[in-house]
């Protein structure tokens, strides 16, 4: 019914279109030119205020953005900036292109040009403070003032711009609407174009009629795909109408949201998608409402959670978007939203990972520039996550690595990932660190993961040392040495003296197989290979032969040890000739009967010997002992130690033990010490001991030390000089009471015969009797004196012999 009614609508504007178009076609053919290139230049005034609207419209974009990246550091604020940049370019050069025909229009252009510059530079400098100094400093930029100032500018140049060209379209449009006057004035004219028109129409809103009632057909079909397709979908999609009201929720969403569909469609937003943020401590505000409300896609914060329906929450990512009319008009938004828990999860556990890792993690950009590390990298390095990240890291790398780490850069951005590539990285501490690292590249970043080989590099080091200083060792033996795998028995080695034992050059040995080659008999090989298996891989002194090279048989003796050398399990050899040994065993085991029985008998004679010595050293009166080199004893005789007891347990031991053992005094220990020090001045040594006995007497003993065997063993003698040394104080007395003898002799006799020789030298003179009478008593005096003396010297004589 609808579509007969449009045709019949059609007919009747046929008909009356033919008529105006009859009437006014002769006279618009003359003003269509004329009216056309007026409508041409209004359209071309419209089209540079559009552009002009579009230019200033992307500016504040870019400022917006700017101020919500300050404020949120969300990079998805970055979005409009990254577009404006481009815009804004793209906007002034088609501006340009259309004044190029008002030199006045171009002119204000300049100016325009100049401060949209001084914007983004000073947009630029606030992101870079930001990046570099904090959210404050960045924010202290943007309220200086300076920004508002351009923007002001920005606005004022664009209200001169587009003031001057709407007065251009003011003038352009009056110009128009005269021709429109003129055509006004000819309409009558135009009927018979009009019915031209109309018939045309006719035929062509036919076919539109058709066609439209096919779209809708189409249309019909496709909004049920549509509506299979978003239920069928992964992701949670709710659509509303303008006033947040759901319209529809497909079957994620309501898995999702834990809602129905009946309870869900018809209710506001808000009530079935209740959201929150960690972060904001709140209730957050739903991104679908935000988005018709800003006319734009408003994507969630960071750890935003929905509350289900039973109360539980769950993390999700989502955004909103508004939904427009063929107008442009809102009518509703569309949310779509996906359950991001396990992917939560999952990130924490690498982030735990990230962090614990030993080995080093980092982020790199193109610009040599790490923008994130794991506490790995602080700790082996030793710089702090500040003084890391502010410089490159060219500037960590030995100079001598720096061309290789960026050639290889560069291989990695040609999508060639890095495996165990290293270098050097300089610690805080001034050393250099070796790293391995394995790094990949998505999205212009470099991701990177290094361990530190330092101390792994200077083991492998220390064993390609070994290694060599081994084969140098191998080399130099004058013993044949062969290496070969246990697996297939293939030579890896052999030195000069086993080429010099057996005739074979190096090169002809070494990879070839040892029993193929002749160089060994098999029945020798199974041998020695059964040898080493039961002895669990290794076996010393194996009586085999070789065959050299000329054919000659040679008995050696062989040792094997299996070892590991570059992964691979070997056995190691030793070969000694033994041809001369075993053709002289013979002669040597029959010296050695020989020998035996002459080592036979010369012990019996030595054993009688020393049966006959020391029965001879126990019995002679002289203490006796033999030091070694320690001072320790060697032999004593039974003079020496009574005690059989002691005497063998003094055997190793030192005179300090026995002076301990028998409680002497250590003094006498220390004298023999000082004898030993001081025999290498002289031959021998000889000193006295005083030796107190128990019943309180004192016994001397004459010691004397002789070197023995080149000092290697020394022997004591000790001699008992106790009554010499008994002799010698009685001599010594003897010889005072003789000199107290002799003192009175001197004193008591010489007196009385210096008086008796005074008196007979008197009797020469004739004396009177009184003088006579007085030489005579005096004489007498002088005998009674020498007869008191006689009894006297007699009694001490008597004395001294009798203390002799």
């Amino acid at each position: 019914m609808k579509w007969k009614t449009q045709f019949k609508l059609a007919i009747t504007g046929l008909g009356i279109g033919l008529a105006i178009l009859v009437f006014v076609n002769v006279l618009l053919f003359v003003i269509l030119n004329r009216n056309t290139k007026q409508d041409k230049y209004v359209l071309h005034s419209h089209e540079v205020l559009k552009t002009s609207e579009n230019l200033l419209s992307v500016i504040k974009d870019a400022e917006t953005a700017q101020r919500g990246y300050i404020i949120t550091k969300d990079t998805t604020f970055l979005q409009p900036y990254l577009h404006s940049t481009a815009a804004k370019d793209s906007l002034l050069l088609q501006l340009q292109r259309l004044t190029l025909d008002n030199k006045a229009q171009q002119q204000r252009l300049v100016r325009i040009e100049k401060l949209i510059q001084s914007k983004y530079l000073f947009i630029e400098k606030t992101l870079l403070t930001l990046n570099k100094l904090g959210v404050q400093k960045s924010i202290d930029l943007v309220n200086n003032g300076e920004g508002k100032i351009l923007m002001d500018s920005l606005r004022t140049a664009f209200q001169k711009f587009n003031h001057a060209e709407t007065i251009l379209v003011k003038q352009r449009t009056q110009k128009a609407e005269q021709s429109v006057n003129t055509l006004k004035l000819v309409m009558v004219y135009s009927t018979l174009l009009t019915i031209l028109i109309f018939l045309i129409t006719f035929y062509k809103l036919f076919q539109k009629i058709k066609l439209q009632h096919q779209h809708e057909e189409a249309l019909f079909v496709q909004n049920e795909w549509y509506q299979q397709t978003m239920y069928s979908l992964g992701d949670g999609v709710i659509t509303t109408d303008i006033n947040g009201n759901i319209t529809f929720i497909n079957r994620s969403g309501l898995q999702i949201t834990g809602w129905t569909f009946g309870d869900a469609v018809g209710q506001p937003i808000e009530a079935v998608f209740q959201i929150v943020n960690s972060n904001a401590n709140g209730k957050s505000i739903n991104p679908a409402l935000m988005a018709m409300k800003e006319n734009k896609i408003v994507f969630l914060a960071k750890n935003t959670q929905l509350i289900q329906k039973n109360g539980t929450t769950i993390y999700i990512d989502d955004s909103g978007a508004p939904i427009h009319d063929s107008q442009g008009h809102i009518i509703g938004s569309v949310l779509i939203f996906r359950d991001i828990t396990e992917k939560r999860k999952t990130e924490e556990k690498l982030n735990l990972i990230y962090n614990m890792s030993l080995d080093m993690i980092g982020v790199a950009n193109k610009n040599g520039f790490f923008i994130s590390i794991n506490p790995a990298v602080t700790k082996i390095l030793g710089y702090t996550q500040e003084e890391f990240l502010s410089q490159s890291y060219f500037d960590f790398i030995h100079p001598d690595d720096i061309d290789r780490t960026d050639n290889e850069k560069h291989t990695l951005y040609d999508n060639i990932d890095t495996l165990d590539f290293v270098n050097r990285y300089r610690s805080k501490d001034g050393t250099y660190k070796w790293i391995e690292w394995n790094v990949t590249v998505e999205d212009d970043l470099m991701y990177a993961m290094g361990r530190d080989i330092t101390e792994r590099k200077k083991a492998y080091e220390m064993i390609a040392e070994t290694h060599k200083k081994f084969f140098q060792i191998l080399e130099s033996s004058p013993v044949a040495i062969i290496i070969t795998e246990i697996d297939n028995q293939n030579i890896l080695y052999v030195n000069d003296a086993f080429s010099l034992l057996t005739g074979f050059h190096k090169s002809s040995l070494v990879g070839n197989n040892a029993i193929q080659y002749g160089a060994i008999k098999p029945e020798e090989s199974e041998k020695i290979l059964k040898n080493i298996k039961d002895e669990g891989g290794h076996k010393r002194n194996i009586e085999s032969q070789l065959k050299r090279l000329d054919g000659t048989v040679i008995d050696v003796l062989f040792s094997v040890e299996s070892i590991e050398i570059e992964g691979k399990m070997c056995y190691i050899g030793t070969f000694v000739d033994i041809t001369e040994r075993k053709k002289s065993e013979s002669n040597t085991l029959r010296m050695n009967l020989e020998l035996e029985k002459r080592v036979q008998k010369r012990t019996a004679q030595i054993v009688k010997q020393k049966q006959f010595t020391d029965e001879i050293l126990n019995k002679i009166p002289t203490e006796i002992a033999v030091y070694d080199s320690q001072e320790k004893y060697l032999y004593v005789n039974p003079k020496g130690i009574e005690s059989q007891e002691i005497r063998d347990w003094v055997i190793g031991k030192t005179d300090f033990d026995l002076c301990k053992l028998k409680g002497l005094d250590p003094a006498l220990a220390e004298k023999r010490h000082w004898s030993f020090q001081n025999i290498n001045k002289n031959n021998n040594v000889e000193w006295i001991d005083e030796i107190t006995q128990e019943d309180g007497s004192t016994k001397y003993m004459l010691r004397i030390l002789h070197p023995l065997d080149k000092k290697k063993k020394f022997i004591l003698t000790g001699y008992d000089i106790t009554q010499l040394k008994q002799a010698e104080k009685e001599k010594t007395a003897y010889i005072k009471s003789l000199e107290e003898m002799m003192f009175m002799t001197s004193h008591k006799v010489r007196l009385p015969i210096a008086n008796i020789i005074g008196i007979s030298d008197l009797l020469e003179y004739d004396l009177d009797k009184e003088e006579l009478i007085k030489v005579i008593d005096n004489m007498k005096a002088s005998i009674n004196s020498l007869d008191t003396f006689t009894r006297e010297l007699t009694m001490f004589i008597h004395n001294v012999k009798k203390k002799l």
